[in-house]
This record gives C-alpha cells, structure tokens and sequence, in this order.
C-alpha cells in the first residue's frame, strides 16, 4: 500500500470508534519520517519508546503496554523497532503480538521499521480489523549498533548519548554505523537482530579508526590514557595528533628534548607516537625504545641504553653523539644520572668512553677514571679521549705555549698528574731540584714590572684570586670559541705567594682610575671547598669542574661586556697560583710550626724558626718551602694549597681580553722568504703580523717557534733553529692555539753549496 493510501487510512482511523492499535511499518527511514511529520500537528501525540527507559537504561515493556492500555487520546508509538529487534526474532512477534491485542481507549498507532516478517500472524483478527498496515518502498540498510563508553563520546561527532536513544537512532540515523555512548553491555543481546559491537576502551576505538595503533600494545597504556588519547584524535586518524600536538611527524625526534617539560599526559601520548611512527632518524632513540613499554621509562632509557652496546660497534660513535645531544635536556634526573654512573663501572677501563661532561655525576665520574687508568695513558692521549667526552677537560690540559721550553714541560706535567691524582717521582725531583735552582726567577719577569706596562684605558681589571698559569691552555681554548683574543704575559708573583704580598697591582689600577672586580671564588675552594671537594673526604680532583666553571662564567661575563662595549678591554690578573701536588705529596719536614694552620704550612714567619729548612726560601722575614713539604703541625689544606714557592704557586698570569679582531692578516717578509746560511749559522725570520700580541709563534712541522717583538710594531723575529737543511719549509703563523695563516713558504740555502755550483 502507498504512503499516501496509508495515511488517509489512519487519518479515518483517528476520527474513528476503533479501539485497538494500529501497526504501520515502514520499509525505509525516509517515509516513516514523513508519514510521522504528516502527523505531528493538532493533539496528536508523538510518544518515543525511549521515554520508557530509565536515563543509560533498557526498555521497561510493562510501562510501554500500561501507557497503551490508558492511552485517551490520539498517539504515535514511534522508536520501538530499535528495542525491540535487540531481542530477538521471537520477542519482536511477542511483544507487537502483545500490542495488537490491548483493548484501549483513544487510537494508537504503532510506528515500526522493516518488521513487515515478525508480524505475519496466525491470528486473522488482527488482518480483518485492518491492524497491520505496510508501506511499499524501497528497502533501506539497517545500520548497526556500535555501543561506546560515555568517556568516548567526545571521540565520535553525533553520538547517541544513553542507550534509551537506541530506538531513536535506528529509525532516524542515515549513518552506517550508529554510536551510542552507554553503559550497557553488549551481552545482554545475545539474540540481537541488528549488528551490535561494543567499544569499551579507547584502545578499541582507537584501533578501529586507525590499524596503525595496532602495532602498540594495549598495555602500554591504562584505559584513561587509550580515552584521552582518543579525544585527541577525534574524528581524524593518529596523524592528526602528531600534527597538533608535536609539529609533525619529522618534528617528533626533535621533541624528545622537550619531553621532561611535558606534562605527565603528554609524555604518554609522545611515547605512543613514537611507538607507532619509529625513529628512523635517530639510531639511539630507536634503541632506546625498544627498551621500554612505559613512557616513565623513557629518561632512565636515555641514560642507560648505550651501555648495551659496544665502543667497538661500527655505530657507537654516532649513536653516543646522538645521547650527548639529548643528555643535555634531562639533566634534572639525577637519580637516574647517578644509578648510570654506578653502572657504567662495569665498563671498567673502556668507562670513558661512555660518558659525557653534561651531567655532574658524569663528570665527576671522568674526574675518578682519570684517577684510576689516567696515568696508563699520557697527556696527548689524554686530550684525544676527552676532546670527546670532556672538551673542558680537554682544553684544560691543553698546552700552553710559554716561550720557556722548560715552563711548557713542566705544566704539561703538572697538569697532567693533577687529573690523574698523584705525584709522579720524577717531577718531584724536578719540582726539589727548583727549590734550590729557583729558574723561575731568571725565565720570568716580576709581575710588579710588568703590570705596569699594561694599557689600562677603557679597561676593567678582574683580580682572580689564585688564578695560576696552569688554566692558560683553558682561557686560550675558550676565549678562541667566545670571539675573544687573549694577550697574555705571564710573570712571577712575590714570595711568600700569600695574597697579602701580592696586591700591589690593585694600587696601580687605583692610581689610575681603573676599576678593579674582585673574583673569589677559586681561592674560596682552593682553602675551603665543600665536603665533596675536601681532600680528607674525597681523593679526587672533583673541584676542578667547578673551577673551570668558574673561569668559563667569568669569560662568558667578560664577553658580553666587550661585545656590547661596556668597556674595549679586560684584564685579568692574578696574586698567585696554587699547588694540588703539594696536597698529594701528604708530607711533614721536621720543623715545628708554633703558629699552627699559618698558610697550611707552606710558609712560617722567621721567627717561629730560626733555622733555614731544606727547600726553604727567605722572603720578606718568611721562610717559604719551595718542595712539597709542609711544617709540622699546620694544618692540612682541604683542596690545594698556596704561600710556597713552587712553580705552580709562584707563577702568575696577566691576561688583556679584547674582540678578536676578523681577518688578521701575517706574512713572511721578502727578504726573509730565501735565507742563505753559513756552516754553523741558524736562520732568523721576520714576519708581519697586524696584532699587537705576546702569543705570536711560528709552527714549522710538529714544532713552534717562540717570537719576539722588534721595535717596529707588528714586525716580529724569530730564530728557526732545527730549520737548517736546504730546502723549502712551510710555517704556520699562530695567535696562541688559533692559526692566523698557513702555507707561508720559505727556502734555506747554503753558502759553500751555492759557490760550488757557480764554479760548474
């Protein structure tokens, strides 16, 4: 029968004295929703079998049928087909079979959806009185149920929201797939004639939208977090969340370093993404993921994973690049920082090359290494493994070039027992021949003749209290990476090296106008320390990270000054140095000290003895030990010592800071470029350089050549003493460690050579 034959049927219907229900079922949504709209005007009442579910509830048939039987007026039963084909074939023709049979007052119509099989009674009354009516049409698809969890709404755009909804849904929703957002369990449908599924959790919601989430166990994450997750995603797939929430996908490595900044949530929802997309890029974070299945695993991962591998792996060196470059970024975990360190000890001897200088405990680890297997390497090795792991470290035992062969010996030594903690016997016979020999005197100026020739306008000095010479290589190092050049001198500080007899550089800088910045902090743990720096606690040089921090900040400080012009220069001077070896040697002389803890025994007024100690200097009314020895009954030093006479306390630094200057230009003099020689007579050469500086040298193969000036500035002369064959030599002009020019040629020929060849 057509639509329109039908409602003309109940249209008499209602206006009738007929009292039993009428079902009129619908082969599609689109007539049973004009066949409703024709009738919802006047009193007519539209009545939604939902309205007899509690709120996330099922049907309660009892009330439907009472509201039946009482009904008195005219009602439209709509929304039942949805609840009812829930149950089954055999409840469908109950319960309308049920219906059909009320006796009531008013005129209902029952509004059904494709239930035209499940009301083909044997009854024949129910046929006779014109009961069951069916609108021809085309069939429509029946779309399934897909129940979710109301935490998943959000996650599904027109969602249902309850399951009295479900009636509702069938009859009205044009979608595939129909989601209603409920409680209600999906087993209690066993007979369902509508397809039902049920999306518990995030997980299987996230799953069914994108396969790609499949390659992630459930188990890495807990049911609020799959939810959440979900709602992120919304109606798109995963992509969508790397794009809005990391920036992309080639941008999701990179966040890794953001990845202690996340909140707790975000930090799952990245680890899911990375479990998902890879890590192609990054051979360390692909490792390390596939150490754990928990995002709270991730930093202890970070730290620990390269102690899998092997520092012979064909890929080590890239993968430990790729650590350093994360490390930086979860140095707040130290817990995890110190349990790497202790586990890193497995590694033994090969330890070093597993660490970095980006977390304290790591380089206070170094700091013990060097103090365990240092001294089975020498100084050049040394260099070479933390200009790696350590280039601080690095650069501090760098060499610095003297122009005194025997001062470039000697802190290259000293340097180097100092990060390896102990006193080698051959440079404590160097150190006890100097304390009679005392050559410092004659291979260095006094600073009070020196500082006085310093050009202090538009300077700011910085006094660094027991700055000694020993961090030059350092300062070099790092002022070269700062765009600073360092003019250095270095000179020999007055006896006792006590600060109280070496300040007169200060007066100068008063006299004439200049600002002097006090820098304590070296000396404040040179004399005290922490409890971690105290010898008596802790064997190993610790404190020397902190130093070179200490020098690193100041630079850092001096640097932003200049290059905002603050001031044009600094200079940095020093009172004296210190001794770490005189700390390590742990000896007593003989003499007793009746001022006890003076100066921690390195120096006693004369009159507590009357009697000049071996190794002992008179100084201004002050015996001064120039060994490792410290009178009886001072007291220990905690970390390094001064106010001896060694080379270490006595040699001092002036250091002018300017901005290196761009394209310094140095060449060999022509007349220079040949050079005739003698029997027995060493070349000399003169080069040009448009610098003013004391840390001019000629490189010529593996060996420097110290400079001097001349009295014309920018020329300097220099004396080439193993460049005495014939031939041609290739010099390298250098400021300190940076070269200035390479591939400068010069040609030594020889006297008797040349007449020779004249008489052919």
């Amino acid at each position: 029968m057509t639509l329109e034959k039908i409602e003309k049927r109940i249209e008499a219907f209602l206006v009738s004295d007929k009292r039993w229900p009428i079902i009129v079922d619908f082969t599609n949504k689109g007539d049973l929703k004009n066949f409703v709209d024709h009738f919802s005007v006047g009193s007519n009442a539209i009545i939604s079998a939902g309205k007899f579910c509690e709120k996330d509830g099922t049907i309660k048939f009892e009330e439907l049928l009472n509201r039946i039987e009482n009904n008195t007026n005219n009602s439209f039963l709509t929304h039942i087909s949805g609840f009812l084909k829930l149950y089954g074939d055999n409840e469908i023709k109950s319960q309308l079979k049920t219906i059909l049979s009320e006796s009531i007052n008013g005129h209902v119509v029952i509004v059904t959806y494709q239930c035209r099989n499940y009301i083909r009674f044997s009854d024949s009354r129910f046929n006779e009185r014109g009961q069951i009516l069916t609108v021809d049409g085309d069939f429509d698809e029946i779309s399934d149920i897909c129940l979710i969890s109301p935490d998943l709404a959000t996650a599904f755009k027109g969602s249902y929201s309850g399951f009295e909804k479900i009636g509702e849904a069938i009859e009205t929703s044009l979608e595939k797939i129909i989601y209603i957002a409920t409680d209600v369990k999906k087993q209690l449908f066993n007979m369902s004639v509508i397809h039902i599924s049920q999306l518990s959790n995030g997980y299987d919601v996230l799953c069914s939208k994108d396969s790609r989430i499949k390659n992630v166990p459930e188990s890495f994450g807990e049911p609020e977090q799959w939810n959440r997750l979900l709602k992120e995603m919304g109606e798109s797939n995963i992509s969508y969340v790397v794009d809005y929430v990391f920036g992309g996908e080639a941008n999701l490595i990179e966040c890794v370093r953001k990845y202690p900044t996340f909140k707790d949530e975000k930090k799952w929802i990245f680890y899911i993404l990375l479990c998902i997309f890879g890590t192609k890029k990054s051979a360390y974070l692909s490792h390390v993921l596939s150490m754990v299945s928990n995002y709270k695993d991730i930093p202890k991962a970070i730290y620990l994973g390269i102690l899998s591998l092997d520092k012979d792996d064909a890929d080590f060196e890239k993968i430990y690049d790729e650590r350093k470059e994360i490390l930086p970024s979860y140095v707040d975990y130290l817990g995890e920082a110190v349990d790497y360190c202790k586990i890193v000890s497995t590694k033994q001897e090969d330890s070093i090359y597993f660490l970095t200088d980006v977390t304290q405990p790591e380089r206070e680890k170094i700091i013990e290494w060097l103090g365990i297997y240092g001294n089975k390497y020498d100084s050049t090795q040394l260099i070479q493994i933390l200009g790696k792991v350590y280039p601080d470290l690095a650069a501090y035992l760098s060499n610095y070039r003297f122009k005194k062969e025997f001062l470039n010996t000697y802190f290259e030594k000293y340097k180097y027992q100092k990060v390896i903690n102990k006193v080698l016997p051959a440079f404590e016979t160097v150190v006890e021949g100097q304390a009679t020999e005392l050559d410092f005197v004659s291979l260095l100026p006094a600073r009070t003749n020196v500082f006085d020739k310093v050009d202090l306008v538009g300077a700011r000095v910085f006094f660094f209290d027991a700055l000694g010479v020993e961090y030059l290589g350092y300062i070099q190092s790092k002022c070269n990476e700062y765009s600073l050049s360092a003019n250095i001198i270095c000179a020999h500080s007055e006896l006792p090296s006590l600060t109280c007899f070496n300040r007169e550089f200060v007066d100068v800088c008063i006299s004439k106008g200049c600002k002097v910045t006090d820098i304590k902090e070296l000396d404040e743990i040179k004399h005290h320390g922490e409890d971690s720096f105290d010898y008596e606690k802790t064997k190993t040089p610790i404190y020397l990270i902190k130093e070179l921090e200490i020098i690193d900040n100041v630079l850092k400080a001096i640097k932003g000054a200049i290059l905002s012009d603050k001031y044009t220069k600094a200079v940095i001077v020093s009172d004296h140095g210190s001794s770490r070896l005189a700390v390590l040697h742990e000896t007593e002389n003989l003499w007793q000290m009746e001022t006890k803890g003076m100066h921690s025994g390195r120096c006693c007024p004369k009159n507590e003895i009357n009697v000049k100690p071996s190794f002992a200097i008179e100084a201004n009314d002050y015996w001064v030990l120039a060994n490792y020895d410290r009178f009886r009954g001072s007291r220990k030093a905690n970390v390094e010592v001064h106010g001896g006479a060694t080379i270490e306390e006595v040699t001092v630094p002036i250091i002018e800071i300017t901005r290196k200057v761009d394209g310094i230009e140095a060449w060999i003099l022509d007349e220079y470029k040949v050079i005739t020689l003698g029997a027995g007579e060493v070349p000399t050469i003169k080069i040009y350089v448009s610098v003013v500086s004391n840390n001019i040298s000629i490189k010529v193969g593996e060996k420097y050549y110290d400079v001097h000036s001349t009295p014309e500035q920018y020329i300097y002369s220099a004396q080439l003493d193993d460049c005495v064959k014939k031939g041609i030599y290739i010099a390298e002009i250098m400021n300190g460690s940076e070269i200035v020019t390479s591939g400068n040629t010069f040609e030594i020929k020889k006297k008797g050579m040349t007449e020779v060849s004249l008489f052919d």
